[in-house]
């Protein structure tokens, strides 16, 4: 019995020993990691693991003996191989993402959001048997794992029978969408640049566009997708109320951020946030021409239109130039001068303003940019500030295009003026053109019945009266106020004089 004790309590002593000895080893390697963590500079986004940021660690403090030149030149060569082998590693890392951000934001959202409908409807696909009869195995949730004639097949009942969350069919133009995201996956994060789904020359998806196009037309027969939600235009009397108000005052700060605001949106068509959320102060130029005028110019850069880049290398940004107006008291050149002199020349453009006034009696903007959410309720809360009724009428930053383009199309400039200011560079500028009220009256009376003359007026009047009163002549045969004429079939025309007044009656 004391041979077994002596037995167990050696062996639990040799396992105490190497748990100690492994824990001593973790912790060794943990205030290694930590000292490597420190000496190693990570110039990428990627996440070292341990072993490289070890080596790198050793590389850095390796001092050989001079005794050992040869395999000090050896190890020296080898780090240096590592390092230069990881920092393409790192280069191509941070490639990658550039790639990814160079991909607009919301087109990356659509992407994620077509690809989430897909797994939805495969998910749900996947429950009924139909989908192993019809398709051999259940369809992946990733449609890079279909090839070319199974993808065409699914993608064709997955515009069909796919639907939103509360089960309502998705607009014809969603369904375009929904199909255009997830070609974009295939082609930028899956590099199948073979899969082209609209290609009219194509008979690989001849069958999933087929699908598509008897699907939107069944939709728009079923009213669906055809009233679509757009900005409406501020009109002139919105305008001249933001002034009267004071909304827009030239000698607060506040009132001068919404003047800069609400004028980037008419005079350069900007959309409703982004081309507002980086706009820069050096974008702006103050210059004078030949005749002591003095010019506004403005300077676009990347935006929806002008993506840059190989496929739109031959598209010049936005180059606007307003002119200067001596008569107007609100002239927007002199405005923007004053503003672009109260706020640094470089950086952002909307800057908050400061309610107090400085010490010389001038208006100040904090050095801080005005916020994202801000500015992406701007125009609302001009609208709500002036006290101007937004009822039944869609008023957002988009306004403010939708506004430039229709006032330049109601004065009689051609499209190529319009889509000079909008940006536009298709017939999607279109769309933007609202034809004012006073417009919509002259068409709708211009299509109104002819208007009837004095005579046709009396006989209808005198018809309508004689046939309200017909029962009431009948019951009074009696009356002397009333006469009753009966007139023969063979006249046409009856002249009555009143009074030294004719009536002509046609009958």
């Amino acid at each position: 019995m004391a041979r077994h004790y002596k037995k167990y309590a050696k062996r639990n002593k040799h396992k105490r020993r190497l748990k100690n000895k492994a824990a001593m080893q973790q912790s060794k390697l943990e205030f290694m990691l930590s000292q490597a963590r420190k000496q190693v500079v990570n110039l990428s986004h990627r996440k070292l693991t341990d072993d490289e940021y070890l080596v790198l660690s050793r590389g850095l403090k390796f001092i050989p003996s001079p005794s050992v030149k040869r395999a000090k030149q050896d190890l020296l060569h080898d780090f240096d191989e590592l390092a230069r082998k990881m920092r393409c590693r790192y280069l191509y890392h941070d490639l990658q993402e550039r790639i990814l951000k160079a991909i607009p934001k919301k087109t990356r959202n659509n992407n994620k959001w077509a690809l989430g409908v897909w797994v939805a409807w495969t998910l749900e696909r996947n429950l009924y048997q139909e989908t192993i009869t019809d398709g051999g195995n259940a369809i992946p949730s990733d449609p890079n794992l279909l090839s070319n004639e199974l993808l065409n097949y699914w993608m064709a009942h997955f515009i069909q029978e796919c639907r939103r969350v509360d089960t309502s069919p998705y607009p014809p133009n969603s369904l375009v969408q929904l199909a255009s995201g997830i070609q974009r996956y295939l082609r930028t994060d899956c590099n199948r640049n073979d899969v082209s789904l609209f290609e009219k020359d194509s008979s690989t998806f001849a069958f999933f566009r087929k699908c598509l196009d008897s699907r939107m037309k069944e939709l728009t027969n079923n009213g669906i997708g055809t009233n679509v939600k757009r900005a409406d235009p501020i009109l002139t009397t919105d305008e001249e109320a933001m002034w009267d108000s004071g909304v827009f005052n030239c000698n607060t700060s506040n009132g001068l951020t919404n003047i800069v605001f609400f004028y980037n949106c008419k005079l350069f068509g900007f959309r409703a946030l982004d081309e507002h959320k980086q706009l820069d102060a050096s974008q702006f130029r103050i210059s004078v021409d030949t005749i002591g005028n003095k010019l506004l110019h403005y300077t676009g850069r990347l935006c929806k239109n002008v993506q840059g880049g190989l496929n739109n290398r031959n598209v010049d940004v936005k180059r606007i130039t307003q002119k200067s107006d001596p008569t107007n008291p609100r002239c927007l050149v002199t405005i923007y001068e004053k503003y672009l002199s109260l706020i640094p020349r470089e950086g952002r453009f909307y800057r908050k303003p400061l309610p107090h006034k400085a010490n010389d009696g001038s208006i100040r903007f904090s050095v801080q940019p005005i916020g994202i959410n801000t500015l992406s309720s701007k125009m609302k809360e001009l609208f709500k500030a002036a006290g101007i009724s937004t009822t039944d009428r869609n008023i957002t930053n988009h306004s403010g295009k939708v506004t430039c383009c229709t006032t330049l199309f109601n004065a009689g400039f051609s499209d190529s003026t319009v889509k000079s200011r909008s940006g536009h560079r298709s017939t999607a500028v279109d769309t933007y053109k609202r034809p004012l009220e006073t417009l919509q009256d002259n068409v709708s009376k211009a299509l109104q019945p002819p208007v009837p003359t004095s005579k046709n007026v009396k006989q209808e009047n005198d018809l309508s009266i004689a046939k309200s009163n017909q029962h009431s002549f009948e019951d009074k045969e009696n009356d002397n106020s009333t006469m009753t004429i009966n007139v023969p079939n063979c006249i046409n025309k009856v002249v009555i004089f009143k009074n030294g007044k004719r009536y002509c009656l046609e009958i």
